[in-house]
């Protein structure tokens, strides 16, 4: 009488087939969907192996900011483990983890789509709030190409929702753009003016691309980028700015609106730094009687 063993030809279910499908390498979404189809003929669709394999297909989806493919495999990852293994094992916890990381950045992008962030600049080292982050390990160091240095445990919340925006919308979607204004914030904090500068000119020239040339928040972003210019005593490059954010804001709001007197301010200062005193008082007194009007 055979042994049980013998029937396992090539082909069926048996140890052999288990252990050619764990000596498979999958680095890429294909490849490893591949293998979970053949994973799930082998074992069946609720093992624990396939769970493992399905957790890692989720993180693959994560990382490309493909976020509902990813919270729908977290999920079923996560009824398999909990089903075949129990709610306690240190792998439902990861999965359990990564599920909560993923809503995190999801709130993240929704929230701020809804909302538009208009830089001041008043004092170079003004403090903005920023939020901490328990999923620091989820963006690579070099996720935007920028320096490792910028890489630090208080920014990898923002790496992360730009990385993830990114690869979501794709590089020109006006959502990305909040979230590099965002991220210039973070770096204005800290004094790195220098490398406030790209950051500033992506957000310009994707809102510029997405909104036209003449939407306000076109206008904000040359706002910003004129007054990191003043700061840095490149009055040249900063002065051209200022009047186009002035044109645009004038045809939006007029000249007698507040958002058209807080350019007009910023502008006015650069004035007097280059010696036209007389100009400079000129909407000095304009900015006052905006103010006045509106109480502010």
């Amino acid at each position: 009488m055979r042994s049980p063993r013998g029937n396992n030809k090539k082909g069926d279910n048996g140890p052999d087939r288990q252990v050619n499908i764990n000596r498979m390498k999958c680095d890429t979404i294909p490849d490893l969907e591949r293998f979970l189809t053949i994973q799930e003929q082998a074992l069946g669709q609720n093992s624990p192996e396939v769970a493992h394999t399905v957790s890692k297909l989720a993180g693959l989806y994560f990382s490309q900011g493909q976020l509902e493919n990813a919270e729908a495999l977290y999920k079923r990852a996560l009824a398999i483990q909990e089903k075949t293994l129990g709610p306690y094992r240190t792998e439902v916890e990861e999965t359990r983890h990564q599920l909560d990381r993923l809503a995190h950045v999801r709130k993240q992008s929704d929230s701020q789509s809804n909302s538009h962030h208009d830089l001041r600049f008043e004092r170079m080292d003004h403090k903005f709030a920023t939020d901490s982050s328990t999923y620091l390990d989820a963006v690579p160091a070099m996720a935007l190409g920028w320096t490792q240095s910028l890489a630090d445990d208080q920014e990898k919340d923002l790496l992360i929702e730009i990385a993830t925006v990114r690869h979501a919308m794709g590089k020109d979607h006006p959502h990305l753009a909040d979230c590099l204004t965002k991220f210039a914030d973070v770096l204005c904090r800290r004094k790195r003016y220098s490398q406030m500068e790209p950051v500033l000119k992506e957000a310009l020239s994707i809102r510029v691309k997405a909104l036209g040339e003449e939407h306000p928040l076109v206008s904000t972003s040359l706002k910003n980028l004129a007054r990191l210019y003043y700061f840095q005593g490149q009055f040249a490059l900063s002065e051209p700015l200022f009047r186009r954010a002035l044109n645009i804001r004038q045809k939006i709001y007029g000249r007698s609106h507040p958002r058209y007197a807080d350019v007009e301010e910023q502008y006015a200062k650069l004035l007097r730094k280059t010696d036209r005193v007389p100009l400079a008082q000129e909407m000095e007194n304009h900015v006052k009687q905006v103010r006045a009007q509106f109480a502010l």
